[in-house]
């Protein structure tokens, strides 16, 4: 028993004890160390060397400064993008027909000076202006027919001056010709002076076009031209546009001219001037010894008179397959024609297939039963 409380009592000493010791262990314990990475063998590091570190690019030196120019070598300042890229653009078909204008080969300005004419563009007109007093005739004759195609009637005392003091016969008869496009009578009196031209070219433009300009005092002149053989067409037509009445008896023996155009423009001016005076000189055309286009001229000539006394030979035209005589055949039928008229186009629109025929027949029926309608009323 003294043993066993020996022993208890010692065992109980020794827990005491070693209770006392755990807080200076922990304390003084080494830390858990990581587990140590082995190293290779001496040998294998000798088999295998590292791989040398990549070699760092050269450093660039520092740019020096560059030197400011000098005024006299200093470069010019970049445009900004858009300027640049408006400078790139390719020119338009005007701004190079404006740039021919400048050029010293005479064929080329009057390509410009062409190109800006048929563009009838106003804006060119200033361009046009000074190309009239270009030293190329080709220059200049194209200008007028630009200015006077686009009516700029600014220009019309320039183009009155080249018509009477021109050297170049060309751009006169440009100018005489042209001149018909302004439509403006300011150009009379110099058209009248040029019914004297040297040139047979310039005298039959000028004649022309006081006709078409309707240009009254021209009249007593024209009727003057009737006697020269060269110009009685011409003159004939520009009486018949002023409507000459004075000119009526002069015109009549035309009718008889060894040349059918002249003829022809007699029969279609007497039409035009209305003169009941004329109907049996224009009867007399309708014989079928006359020719085809003058036959229908006066029957047509006659119809604008209120005469019907062309309608037989428009009867016999209106079948031609010759579409100007059977137009102007029935223009006739249309104007003057009667209830038999109707009948007889009628007849024609139902046996006809072309269809442009068709549309032709059936337009001179609206016609005629419009009159009839009319005459009703």
């Amino acid at each position: 028993m003294q043993v066993m409380r020996t022993t208890k009592n010692t065992l109980f000493t020794a827990a005491l004890l070693l209770a006392a010791a755990l807080p200076v262990c922990a304390q003084t314990a080494p830390k858990t160390a990581k587990p140590a990475v082995r190293k290779a063998p001496a040998s294998a590091v000798k088999k295998a060397p590292a791989a040398k570190p990549a070699a760092k690019p050269a450093a660039k030196p520092a740019a020096k400064p560059a030197a400011a120019p000098s005024k006299a070598t200093a470069a010019p300042a970049a445009k900004p993008a858009a300027a640049q890229g408006a400078a790139a653009a390719p020119k338009t078909p005007y701004d190079e027909a404006l740039d021919k204008l400048s050029s010293k080969d005479p064929a080329v300005r009057r390509q410009g000076a062409d190109f800006l004419a048929r563009s009838r563009d106003r804006k060119a007109a200033p361009y046009l202006v000074k190309a009239l007093s270009d030293e190329a005739p080709g220059v200049r004759a194209s200008a007028v027919d630009g200015l006077c195609q686009m009516a700029y009637r600014e220009a019309v005392p320039k183009i009155t001056e080249l018509l009477g003091q021109d050297k170049d016969p060309l751009v006169r008869q440009q100018a005489a010709s042209s001149l018909a496009y302004m439509g403006d009578q300011a150009a009379g009196p110099a058209l009248m002076k040029a019914l004297k031209d040297d040139s047979q070219a310039v005298r039959y433009a000028a004649a022309n076009t006081l006709g078409a300009l309707h240009y009254a005092p021209a009249e007593d002149a024209l009727a003057a031209l009737l006697a020269d053989a060269s110009m009685r067409r011409v003159a004939i037509s520009a009486l018949g546009q002023l409507q000459s009445k004075k000119a009526v008896g002069d015109i009549e023996k035309a009718l008889t001219d060894p040349d059918k155009y002249t003829r022809l423009e007699a029969v279609r001016a007497l039409g035009s001037i209305g003169d009941q005076s004329a109907a049996p000189q224009l009867e007399k055309r309708l014989d079928s010894s006359e020719d085809p286009y003058v036959r229908i001229e006066a029957a047509l000539a006659l119809a604008k008179l209120g005469r019907k006394d062309g309608l037989i030979t428009a009867y016999e035209f209106v079948k031609s397959p010759d579409l100007t005589l059977k137009n102007q055949a029935l223009e006739v039928i249309g104007a003057v024609g009667d209830k038999r008229s109707l009948q007889f186009i009628d007849e024609l629109y139902a046996a006809e297939k072309d269809p442009m025929t068709k549309n032709m027949l059936d337009f001179t029926r609206q016609r005629l039963l419009a009159r009839q309608k009319a005459g009703q009323r």
